[in-house]
């Protein structure tokens, strides 16, 4: 008699105040210039959403990963139905806490971040997330969450913003900035304004014609050295995710 396989669940809140930053299943003031960021040695080896994106992620198995390979990842917005399995965000370098970035993040955007705390994943295990959120100013309406697949270095970064607020774009590229080497931020920087610009027109569309105004669209999948990331729009929410590498 065969054992069923469980299967993980699904992601992250449009409410994304005190959610999880992590894993994609099938399937978002002043800046610190990238150059004065210091840089994490690279890792040896580089190791989601359904339907609306839920508060606690799911996770799919390190041991049983079903991810998309890189090849066939989109590299152009598509309706949330048909986002890629990415699989869960793993050590993004060896030795990299990002504290110094999440510091810097937070300054810059007034985020108060919170003590790291403890979260069990779907499939069992335990995963350390700092969650933060815009006090004021600049800051108001904006989320951070960064996961730790080991409690100790950042595997995951979640950010989100509103798609009306002032500066939405620029706190998404400072996300994406990320001081862990083997990041092309140019490349990172080109990507997230089309990826932006394509979930916009693609959510337009497809409210238009389901005359839904929760429809949920993914970006394309951008690879940049031990991260993958990924951009998710819904009504009033963007949601950037940037994992430790996990496609195949």
């Amino acid at each position: 008699m065969r054992t069923a396989l469980r299967v993980p669940v699904v992601l992250m809140a449009v409410a994304i105040g005190a959610a999880g930053a992590v894993s994609c299943s099938r399937s978002t003031p002043e800046k610190t210039a990238a150059s004065e960021r210091p840089t994490a040695a690279a890792p040896k080896a580089a190791a989601t959403p359904s339907g609306t994106p839920a508060e606690s992620p799911a996770e799919t198995p390190a041991e049983t990963p079903t991810v998309t390979p890189a090849t066939d990842l989109p590299k152009h917005a598509v309706a949330g139905k048909d986002r890629p399995s990415i699989g869960a965000g793993v050590t993004m370098a060896a030795g990299y806490t990002g504290k110094d970035f999440l510091s810097r993040l937070a300054k810059d955007w007034k985020l108060n971040l919170g003590k790291p705390v403890k979260q069990e994943m779907p499939n069992g295990k335990m995963r350390t997330y700092i969650h933060g959120r815009g006090g004021t100013g600049s800051g108001t309406g904006t989320t951070v969450s960064a996961g730790f697949a080991d409690h100790t270095n950042l595997s995951s970064l979640l950010c989100g913003t509103g798609t009306d607020k002032s500066g939405a774009l620029d706190f998404l590229a400072a996300c994406t900035e990320l001081d862990v080497a083997g990041i092309d931020h140019a490349k990172a920087s080109s990507w997230l304004k089309q990826a932006k610009r394509e979930t916009d027109s693609l959510y337009k569309e497809r409210a238009a014609e389901t005359k839904n105004k929760k429809e949920y669209v993914v970006s394309g999948v951008f690879t940049s050295g031990p991260v993958v990331m990924v951009l998710h729009r819904t009504y009033e929410t963007y949601s950037l995710r940037i994992l430790g590498h996990a496609a195949a």
